[in-house]
């Protein structure tokens, strides 16, 4: 196990950067049930979109600030930490109900978050002779490909299984997006890999929000999720050389278990009543 100083740095970092992307996400969702239940955007719930807004943007760069410290299999795998936070906010602050799945989804979450950055291996430095041109391109340029097929088939077809679909496609792009980042901070890549991270980026924001324009969150979000997990940990193990060991695998694995049961088979106070 090795989890220096800067390693540490990193993952906290990241853990506050999903916290905050999460948070974000959280009061733009309570802005919009405001405006649904109020029939009418005041002030109070424009200001709220805004703030949530911003946080979400400010994820890019403490995001990318965390990978600066952590390899990419460390930092990927800590989106779950953004979902439990999301899940917390939405039964304290929307007073949606918390189901027995979802505790089990949120303890596997935390115990696979745990394995994955316990047995880490890798260090923070990051340099030239970690980086392979020919796997990022055989990575990247599939991806980018596969990421269009999917919403142009989902168009194709009246957007049967989008959520699926486009989920996967957003995730990808959250994987490159992560990818560019860590790449960003070898020296002699910066100026290549410093837009591509932000064209990543946006790219995830776009295909998210149209994903949520098309099917219900608890069909998007599994597939983003574990999508951008499992494409960054490969990413990171074919262009950075980054070793990834058995017990990280497990700690991978739990932590996307725990992802599908927190959010496939989430279910809000009023849709409950609703069926009731």
């Amino acid at each position: 196990m090795s989890l220096d100083k800067p390693v540490f740095i990193g993952l906290a970092i990241g853990v506050l950067s999903f916290v905050t992307l999460y948070i974000g996400k959280g009061l733009q969702k309570y802005a919009i049930e405001g405006v649904k239940t109020k029939k009418s955007l005041k002030n109070k719930h424009s200001a709220i979109w805004v703030l949530g807004t911003a946080l979400a943007f400010a994820f890019m760069f403490v995001h990318w600030a965390a990978l600066k410290f952590a390899p990419v299999n460390l930092i990927a795998p800590l989106e779950g930490t953004g979902l439990v936070t999301l899940m917390v906010f939405s039964h304290y602050v929307l007073e949606e109900s918390i189901s027995r799945v979802e505790i089990m989804g949120v303890v596997l979450i935390i115990g696979g978050t745990a394995l994955a950055s316990l047995f880490n291996t890798n260090t923070a430095g990051i340099a030239t002779t970690h980086f392979s041109m020919t796997a990022f391109l055989g990575v990247c340029g599939p991806l980018v490909v596969i990421g269009i097929i999917p919403v142009s088939m989902s168009k194709a077809n009246g957007y049967k299984y989008a959520g699926f679909s486009i989920g996967f496609s957003a995730g990808s792009m959250m994987a490159l997006q992560t990818l560019t980042k860590r790449l960003s901070f070898i020296e002699d890549l910066t100026l290549v890999f410093s837009p591509l991270a932000l064209m990543f980026g946006t790219a995830t924001l776009a295909i998210t929000q149209f994903a949520f324009t098309k099917a219900q969150a608890n069909q998007v979000v599994p597939c983003f999720t574990s999508a951008s997990i499992i494409i960054a940990t490969l990413a990171g193990r074919l262009v950075l050389r980054e070793t990834l060991v058995s017990m990280q695998v497990v700690g991978i694995v739990t932590i996307l278990t725990g992802v599908v049961m927190l959010t496939a088979f989430h279910q809000s106070t009023q849709r409950e009543n609703s069926t009731s």
